[in-house]
């Protein structure tokens, strides 16, 4: 494998002024890793059932949900399938009381391994969010790549994008910007908030008054490869599909 082939996330963020002038874009200036928690559920799926699962949050609690046993053993009860981030059972529409981009004054937590210190888990502190911010409802979209050519990969993509304003009376430091979901329990249905990615600014955006934010985030999976294109079935051309070996 290559490494052409790994999942990942992108994110995108512009800022633009009350009148809609373009001030700033920033993209892949900076790594954007997938939290751990969102690796967590993700690694519990495939490494042969483990009886209980523990899930970090946005904030650093650690929730316990059972997985694989007879009975739940565990307040929560099951972990049910997946992340939610639009319309989701018992929780906000904006955050910090939904899913969505939630944007902070501070750095993740960091971690350590081969003589290296990382940002690691997603996880800030509570006081560092900034509030008191407007924000667009959240959109999610899904699609894939467009091969260009035989040996491409195709990606499986999530679009996600969220636009926040800061309506406070003065400028704030944006440090990290992080996309949080939602998971439940059987027992509980009250979300529990978890990072699935997060992008650090260096040096930290300033989030002046009237202006806007806009955050799109893209996961993409690899899922095929193109062998060769196929003809249009509307134009009877080669420009339209691809066969993909998947």
């Amino acid at each position: 494998m290559s490494h052409r082939e790994r999942a990942k996330a992108t994110v995108k963020v512009t800022l633009t002024d009350p009148d809609g002038k373009l001030l700033k874009v920033i993209e892949g200036e900076n790594p954007d890793p997938f939290g751990y928690g969102f690796l967590s559920v993700l690694h519990a799926t495939i490494e042969g059932l483990p009886p209980t699962i523990a899930v970090g949050d946005v904030s650093g609690g650690i929730h316990i949900f059972n997985f694989a046993t007879p009975s739940p053993s565990y307040p929560l009860g099951y972990l049910l399938p997946g992340f939610c981030l639009t319309n989701c059972p018992n929780a906000g529409s904006t955050p910090p009381n939904g899913p969505g981009i939630w944007l902070y004054r501070g750095v993740p937590s960091t971690g350590d391994t081969y003589d290296w210190v990382f940002y690691v888990n997603g996880l800030i502190i509570p006081s560092a969010h900034i509030a008191g911010l407007s924000y667009s409802p959240l959109a999610v979209s899904r699609g894939t790549s467009s091969p260009s050519s035989p040996g491409d990969i195709v990606y499986y993509l999530i679009n996600i994008t969220q636009s926040i304003t800061n309506t406070l009376s003065s400028p704030v430091d944006v440090y990290t910007v992080m996309l949080i979901g939602a998971i439940y329990g059987t027992n509980l249905l009250s979300p529990v908030y978890v990072p699935i990615t997060f992008y650090v600014f260096s040096p930290p955006i300033v989030f002046s008054p009237g202006v806007t934010m806009s955050v799109s985030v893209t996961l993409s999976f690899p899922f095929g490869i193109a062998i060769m294109r196929v003809p249009s079935p509307a134009t009877g051309s080669s420009l339209g599909r691809y066969v993909l070996a998947v």
